[in-house]
């Protein structure tokens, strides 16, 4: 496996930026299109076809991309080689950690999806067991696999400071077991790879901007509706995470005394509500949530907020919010689903567990490609 502290031995140097650029946009385009030559990816991405032809040749001595058996038909001149994504050279593990359960996926690199699996947290562990647990389950879907692990991402439902690992254990927490855990070093330790990890609702809000319904927003805000509620603020094309990694943590904001949004939300019972199927509109919680959705959409201006999270999956939970938030907004704000409302946080880990697995090849992020 690899180590974490190190650069792969055939990694390009990465104090070439211009040259890794169209290394990415080859990579990136038979990632986006599937397999094909090196003349339809030049056509595609604008290059010439001598620096494609040369970026070819990187990704081959790297082992990330191969040459299929399949040739272009062309009636002119020889046929083409078709590439494609290595998918042995690694793979990357995704975890999605909650209050009630583990989601994990193993994916290669070509993003083939090898495990897609569930787990339930006993509520009766504790920290030791808790670790012990996750270790195990993460062990299992390895145990079988010839390629070496590349990266693993970690999404909690919880404030984390994502450089350092470091969970942020605040007051009426209703996940205690994971506080002092630092997944980052317990994970990068144990597996020797690399570990990035963040809160699942800013990990959600990445997945929905690179692969859902805010695709083609800048400014935009996912809310997450659980056993906890979160919010992840896109604005200007960046995630805004804050001072101490806290923005968007709706949940924790005082409705009360002694009393916090999430907290008000579980007093006044409002999936109780959801599964009977009452009438909403009247529902203390939907008051306050709508009144608050109404306060960000004056503070940060966003163009949607995008609603994810087990409550949404109620035929009457959006429509309500949607009816009682208009009336309050001054101007025009969309309030859409997610496409994929319980595994947002997932896909987005497992997106940015890619990333920082192609980054240890010395390829540069998307957006340091369109710079």
């Amino acid at each position: 496996m690899q180590n974490n502290n190190d650069t792969p031995t055939n990694a390009v140097d990465r104090k070439q930026p211009l040259a890794l650029m169209p290394d990415r946009l080859f990579f990136h385009t038979i990632k986006q299109h599937g397999p094909m030559s090196r003349a339809s990816i030049a056509k595609l991405t604008g290059i010439s076809r001598p620096t494609i032809s040369e970026s070819a040749q990187r990704l081959l001595k790297q082992g990330l991309v191969i040459e299929t058996k399949r040739k272009t038909q062309n009636k002119q001149g020889r046929a083409g080689i078709i590439y494609e994504i290595n998918a042995t050279k690694g793979v990357i593990l995704a975890l999605a950690i909650d209050v009630k359960q583990i989601q994990l996926r193993l994916t290669n690199l070509a993003l083939g999806v090898i495990r897609d699996q569930c787990f339930t947290i006993d509520p009766s562990w504790n920290k030791q067991d808790f670790i012990k647990a996750v270790i195990q389950i993460m062990e299992l879907s390895l145990h079988d696999q010839q390629a070496p692990l590349l990266s693993i991402g970690v999404s909690v439902a919880t404030p984390v400071n994502a450089t350092t690992g470091e969970i942020i254990a605040l007051p009426f927490s209703q996940f205690t077991v994971i506080h002092g855990i630092n997944f980052k070093q317990l994970f990068s330790h144990h597996f020797n790879c690399t570990v990035t990890i963040d809160n699942d609702v800013n990990w959600a809000t990445l997945a929905e901007k690179a692969n859902g319904i805010a695709q083609q927003e800048s400014n935009f805000m996912f809310i997450y509706f659980g056993e906890g509620i979160g919010g992840g603020v896109y604005f200007d094309n960046h995630l805004i995470k804050g001072a101490s990694g806290m923005a968007g943590e709706l949940g924790h904001i005082m409705i009360e005394d002694g009393v916090n949004l999430q907290d008000y939300v579980h007093k006044h019972k409002l999936q109780e509500a959801l599964e009977a199927g009452d009438d909403l509109t009247s529902h203390p919680a939907l008051q306050v949530i709508s009144r608050i959705i109404a306060s960000m959409a004056t503070v940060i201006n966003p163009n949607m907020f995008v609603l994810g999270g087990p409550l949404t999956k109620y035929p009457t939970f959006i429509p309500a919010i949607i009816a009682l938030t208009r009336p309050q907004l001054f101007t025009p704000t969309l309030i859409v689903p997610s496409d994929a409302p319980n595994f947002a946080p997932l896909n987005g880990v497992e997106t940015g567990a890619y990333e920082v697995a192609l980054a240890q090849f010395g390829l540069p992020k998307p957006d340091e490609v369109s710079q």
